[in-house]
């Protein structure tokens, strides 16, 4: 759905119906596996983990991109980037492509240590807001919430 190196066209500028059908499946998608997510999230531990993500999806949000051109402008400088600026001519493209991969992953690792105590009260010892207000104050409380 993205434009790669070679092609004339890209779908996303500006954005052809193929886009926009491809986002209205994904959203069809979702809605079909609404309850299948629902139910999994009942599990605590299913739960946690995706909890535990959460606290820092704002700092990897904002900063994936970052850590994409970081790393692609880097590259470079040695010279020509199999898998990201060739063209798609067959599956060693795919393989050099699926190893920039970890790339970006270290990268974008690196933007999250760095940025990510600005989502936990700008690192000044205190708990995020919305956490602490949002925070059951007794036993009864907790189990009168509803679980969406």
């Amino acid at each position: 759905m993205v434009g790669v190196p070679g092609e004339g066209m890209s779908n996303l500028d500006p954005p052809t119906l193929a886009v926009v059908t491809f986002g209205l499946a994904q959203c069809g998608l979702a809605l079909l596996l609404r309850e299948r997510l629902r139910h999994s999230m009942r599990r605590p531990v299913a739960w946690a983990a995706v909890a535990v993500v959460n606290l820092s999806a704002m700092t990897i949000f904002l900063w994936h991109q970052t850590a994409l051109m970081a790393t692609t402008a880097t590259g470079l400088l040695a010279g020509r980037l199999p898998g990201l600026h060739t063209r798609p001519d067959g599956l060693d493209w795919v393989g050099a492509r699926l190893l920039w991969l970890p790339v970006f992953a270290l990268a974008l690792a690196v933007c999250w240590a760095a940025f990510r105590f600005c989502e936990q009260g700008g690192g000044r010892g205190r708990a995020s807001r919305v956490v602490r207000a949002h925070r059951p104050s007794d036993q009864g409380t907790a189990a009168r919430a509803r679980h969406v």
